[in-house]
């Protein structure tokens, strides 16, 4: 995990303003999410590895299923995320063969795998492009 500086770090939005101003820009709403707290990611590859950046926002006001919540950004940062691909054996061995329907996801091999400089160079430029639009 590398943090990175933004502008956006400590601005307060309302949910529906800055959802909709991040998803312009090609974040979508992390599957974490609770009530109080949840992360917009930019995903910037999803194979060999999952690189992204995420801007972490926590609910002041309200709930965060709710388009009025009042949030406030926190550091941006970047994840590189090695999956492994194929059979997971162990989740087979317990739940059978239909256990992929009840969990079809994997759990890292590496969840905060070496992060390139060529990442690195992308996410601090995502971040300009975010930065020089709410100024």
């Amino acid at each position: 995990m590398i943090e990175l500086n933004s502008l956006i770090q400590g601005q307060r939005f309302e949910k529906g303003e800055l959802e909709e101003f991040l998803t312009a820009q090609g974040f979508t709403v992390g599957g974490g999410w609770d009530y109080d707290h949840a992360y917009f990611d930019y995903v910037f590859q999803k194979t060999p590895y999952y690189d992204v950046l995420r801007i972490p926002v926590y609910v002041k006001s309200g709930d965060f299923e709710q388009a009025s919540a009042k949030l406030e950004c926190g550091i941006p940062f970047l994840l590189r995320h090695c999956y492994q691909y194929g059979i997971d054996d162990e989740k087979d061995a317990l739940f059978g063969l239909g256990g992929g329907a009840l969990n079809q996801f994997q759990k890292p091999t590496n969840p905060d795998a070496p992060i390139s400089e060529k990442l690195v160079v992308q996410g601090v430029e995502l971040l300009k492009v975010l930065d020089s639009q709410l100024q």
